[in-house]
């Protein structure tokens, strides 16, 4: 690209200025620089432009240099590693385990090839950002002038590509347990990575799982484990090893018996991850379950209803508080503290606080919470049985912070992933992704109508139909 300059008319170089280069010159200054910006005369702006292609070549070493780690990221040495620990815990343990022993050999086997198709997508995905920097510094050394401003964004995604690799972690993490004979190995790979860019891709799935007619589902992202709810209001559950099975739930049996109880009553309307307690929540219209996926227990938490209203739906935050919704006219939400007892179970000690007022309409009501790990809610409101719904970002205290609109459209389910992202889904069925940092919202590459949610650091779960479940790096 050629400088742009303004040549100023000969005969009036008499009442210019003359060059204001960092070294005295005397020169009539001709042109502005783009890389100061100063007035320079053309012999210092040739020299001002060789810093920029400088520069641009120092950037284009940095790309070969960040192409050279990317083409050394091996996982065959952690692989070799994990088989000579299993070799050698084998021709320790008795003959009896040989089965247990070939179970998991098969389990590396299977990860490795995951992994590596995790690895080679992460690979072509970094190659092709890197060859469009790359071209675009090419194509501006092919022209006379670089301006630093052309510069700038080259050096900032660079830069956002490098603090990328140096977060990357790729392996296979092996643990084995030598005394107890319950979950002797445990085995699963690591691929984790500061995602920087706010530009998402078309995900790729690096592993799916099958389900029968979804409704909703959760995940655990400590343990990463998912329970999800069928159109028949059942539960199942997907452990560490995607083994999936039939939850049964004890207290549904008793309370049925009741002739009084409705069959509404006793269905499940919401479920959530508690990550304080490591527990899963399972909430009702007049009680509230947790269960412990480590132990398989359910655990019935004692709540006093508010005017025995029914509830309708639950959220909680990182640390001890639980917000309840009932359902009624209007907005009742309540702010409850628990502690933890022995095996994790919950003992909710106060209702410390509740809210009856967060809008003047008594006509509004939530139907859907959830939170962030930035300590936001957010909430969705309808008006009625109208069609009339928004989406707001509220506190801890449930103070407002703001509202969330789509262009002529409601949105009609949102989740969390990491502490700065909400992904939409309007009720005209358009997918978004919203971020807190930009308040901007992109169409996404992929849709989600029956839920997202985060899985490990930087993965998540979606599913786009009834009948599967996909995790994807993203």
């Amino acid at each position: 690209m050629i400088h742009e300059a303004i040549i100023p008319n000969p005969l009036l170089q008499s009442s210019l200025s003359t060059c204001e280069n960092e070294t005295q010159c005397s020169n009539v200054a001709q042109v502005l620089c783009h890389h100061c910006p100063k007035h320079l005369c053309l012999k210092h702006l040739m020299d001002h432009n060789t810093i920029n292609v400088t520069r641009a070549d120092e950037l284009l070493s940095e790309i070969q240099n960040h192409k050279e780690f990317l083409s050394n990221i091996n996982i065959e040495k952690s692989f070799e590693n994990a088989r000579n620990k299993l070799d050698l815990w084998k021709n320790q343990i008795f003959n009896n385990i040989e089965s247990i022993y070939n179970f998991y050999s098969n389990e590396i086997h299977r990860l490795e090839i995951e992994l590596n198709h995790r690895v080679n997508s992460f690979k072509n995905n970094f190659n092709l950002k890197m060859l469009s920097l790359q071209t675009q510094l090419s194509s501006l050394k092919e022209d006379i002038g670089i301006s630093q401003q052309q510069l700038l964004p080259i050096e900032f995604n660079l830069n956002q590509l490098h603090q990328c690799l140096k977060s990357i972690k790729c392996e296979l993490y092996f643990d084995i347990k030598n005394i107890s004979f319950q979950n002797l190995i445990n085995v699963y790979n690591i691929f984790s990575y500061n995602r920087t860019l706010s530009s998402l891709t078309q995900l790729q799935p690096y592993r799916t799982t099958s389900v029968d007619n979804i409704e909703k589902f959760i995940t655990s992202k400590s343990n990463q484990s998912i329970l999800w709810l069928d159109t028949q209001k059942q539960l199942h559950y997907i452990d560490e090893h995607f083994q999936t099975r039939q939850l049964t739930i004890p207290y549904r049996s008793s309370i049925s018996s009741n002739q009084q109880t409705s069959r509404v009553n006793i269905n499940i309307i919401d479920i959530k991850w508690c990550p304080f307690a490591n527990v899963y929540l399972i909430l009702f219209p007049q009680y509230l379950l947790s269960f412990d996926d480590k132990t398989n227990k359910f655990t019935s938490i004692s709540v006093t209803r508010y005017n025995d209203y029914p509830f309708h739906c639950i959220s909680c935050l990182n640390d001890t508080s639980i917000y309840i919704s009932y359902c009624t006219s209007g907005i009742y939400i309540e702010l409850w503290k628990y502690s933890c007892m022995n095996s994790n179970d919950i003992h909710m000690d106060e209702c410390i606080k509740h809210w009856t007022c967060l809008t003047n309409d008594k006509t509004e009501w939530i139907s859907h919470m959830n939170t962030n790990s930035s300590l936001q809610i957010g909430v969705l409101i309808h008006r009625g049985s109208s069609i009339y719904r928004r989406f707001e970002l509220r506190d801890e205290h449930l103070n407002f912070l703001k509202k969330i609109q789509l262009d002529n459209d409601y949105i009609d389910a949102f989740f969390p992933f990491q502490s700065n992202y909400w992904f939409i889904k309007s009720l005209s069925n358009k997918y978004f992704i919203y971020s807190t940092d930009t308040n901007i919202y992109n169409l996404s590459t992929f849709d989600f109508p029956f839920g997202l949610q985060q899985f490990g650091v930087n993965s998540i779960v979606i599913s786009n139909d009834k009948e599967e479940l996909m995790i994807c790096d993203i």
